[in-house]
């Protein structure tokens, strides 16, 4: 009996890893049939995921690198799947989005159980991978053609190989990340301050990984741009400088932080929001360095989206359970000073409080996993009419790049001008071929062109404007006409 005793523990140890093994496997599994579902009912690119997506094609289909205000990670990551599908179909650059957002959101799950698994144990680590699952914006993601996801998963598997002393793979997965996303530099600095400070050394592996992958972009911008800096991206940095001079940056970034804080409780209720305040301050170590770049999103002309925050909620998610741990303890030293047996009403009410504020936070954002702010119905069908008379060089004019990134041309935004005879003539001196006007987006944001949207048109703009095509819609808001600009 003695001797079978060992073999039982191991027995039950046995079965208890294969039991968490399957139910991580589960989670996995949900998060990916909810985001290839998503992904599989969007239709419709981004603004800039047009942009992201045309770095892709150069990159696949002509082996060249755009200069972008758009870093190269994310593009570098789409042109994978890219690359085995059709490169004259547009559709196909979208399709290639969602392979890359759909994988990227698993891989996103389950790195976070791993972050959360050492320090929390299997239930809350389990409950934290579940809700990066289902949440609903997290799945949003997953079906978009945007960077975060692909930035959220570099910080994370960086961190995670950092803290196993794999410091090469960790710094080339980092300095990939500043490909994605510059500002994750600021997570990488404070990072290798750390481990300096920690071994009392330069740890030259963590500099030499970052640099093989930093400084040959550096160079590009030097080489395409004309002067070097450390992104394409600073330009929003020096508009938001010169926009707001003086005391009046400091105001920008107060007004920015007043919107972006709320999001956060927006995503997890404010109870959780308010564990993870707690924990990161009551608990914070070297994984706190991941959130540094977080500080960067007030400084520039932006509106603050909830899309900010994703990226760092697994890293609150376990402040936020080393917070909830740490009061529950609190309370439990109390409750058995005197020998008692500690209470499991605090715990209980802690679990609801969090559940609840979570349950309103995911009701409020589940409609979103359907809904598409973007669908513009009479831009995709303008823009598929216009492959057939363009090439990739005819220039089109737009509000959004829709038309352009369906019909596979070059895009020019119109800018504000007061009248339709205006922009006319300005198409005229801008060399655009084609003009293409919807209906809704000149009553939000351009009422100049509305001139182009009676019929016939007025004789000072018949002589420069030829209708081509017109495209119809039970929503009048979807309604598209398409001009060519007569020479």
């Amino acid at each position: 009996m003695i001797r079978a005793q060992p073999s039982l523990i191991a027995t039950t140890d046995g079965a208890r890893s294969r039991v968490q093994a399957a139910a991580v496997a589960g989670v996995l599994l949900v998060a990916l049939a909810v985001r290839w579902w998503a992904a599989a009912h969007n239709e419709f690119p981004t603004v800039d995921g047009t942009q992201y997506l045309d770095q892709a094609w150069q990159l696949c289909f002509r082996g060249q690198l755009a200069y972008s205000c758009f870093p190269p990670g994310w593009p570098l990551l789409a042109a994978v799947p890219l690359r085995f599908l059709p490169a004259d179909d547009p559709q196909a650059m979208l399709t290639a989005a969602h392979i890359a957002n759909v994988v990227l959101g698993v891989l996103s799950v389950w790195l976070t159980w791993l972050l959360l698994r050492k320090r929390l144990g299997f239930a809350l680590s389990l409950a934290g991978a579940g809700l990066v699952a289902l949440l609903p914006q997290y799945v949003v993601l997953a079906k978009s053609d945007l960077s975060d996801l692909a930035y959220m998963c570099g910080l994370l598997g960086g961190w995670l190989l950092l803290e196993r002393r794999r410091d090469l793979p960790a710094a080339l997965v980092l300095g990939f990340t500043y490909l994605v996303r510059p500002e994750s530099a600021l997570a990488s600095l404070g990072l290798i301050a750390w481990r300096w400070r920690a071994d009392r050394r330069v740890p030259w592996r963590l500099v030499i990984g970052h640099a093989v992958l930093v400084i040959p972009y550096l160079v590009f911008l030097r080489v395409a741009g004309g002067a070097w800096d450390i992104s394409s991206k600073t330009v929003a940095l020096t508009q938001s400088l010169e926009a707001h001079p003086g005391l009046g940056y400091a105001g920008l970034i107060g007004a920015n932080l007043v919107k972006l804080a709320p999001l956060l409780t927006g995503q997890l209720g404010v109870p959780l929001a308010l564990l993870a305040a707690y924990g990161v301050v009551r608990h914070r170590g070297a994984w706190a360095w991941l959130l540094l770049p977080l500080a960067s999103v007030p400084l520039v002309i932006n509106p603050m989206v909830v899309r900010f925050w994703l990226p760092y909620l697994p890293v609150l998610l376990l402040g936020a359970g080393l917070g909830a741990r740490s009061l529950v303890d609190l309370v439990a030293r109390r409750s058995t000073a005197g020998g008692a047996r500690a209470p499991k009403a605090p715990t209980i009410a802690l679990a609801v409080l969090v559940a609840s504020g979570l349950a309103v936070a995911a009701i409020d954002d589940a409609p979103l996993i359907r809904r598409n702010t973007e669908a513009y119905y009479g831009l995709k069908d303008a823009g598929l009419w216009l492959r057939r008379p363009t090439t990739r060089e005819t220039l089109v004019a737009d509000y959004k790049p829709y038309a352009a990134f369906w019909a596979g041309t070059r895009f020019l935004k119109y800018p504000e001008l007061g009248s339709a005879l205006e922009y006319a003539l300005w198409a005229r001196n801008q060399d655009v071929d084609y003009l293409v006007v919807n209906v809704q987006t000149v009553r939000q944001y351009l009422p100049g062109l509305d001139g182009l949207l009676v019929s016939p048109l007025a004789p000072e703009l018949a002589d420069k404007l030829e209708l081509v095509h017109t495209c119809f819609y039970e929503r009048v808001g979807d309604n598209t006409v398409v001009y060519r600009v007569r020479r």
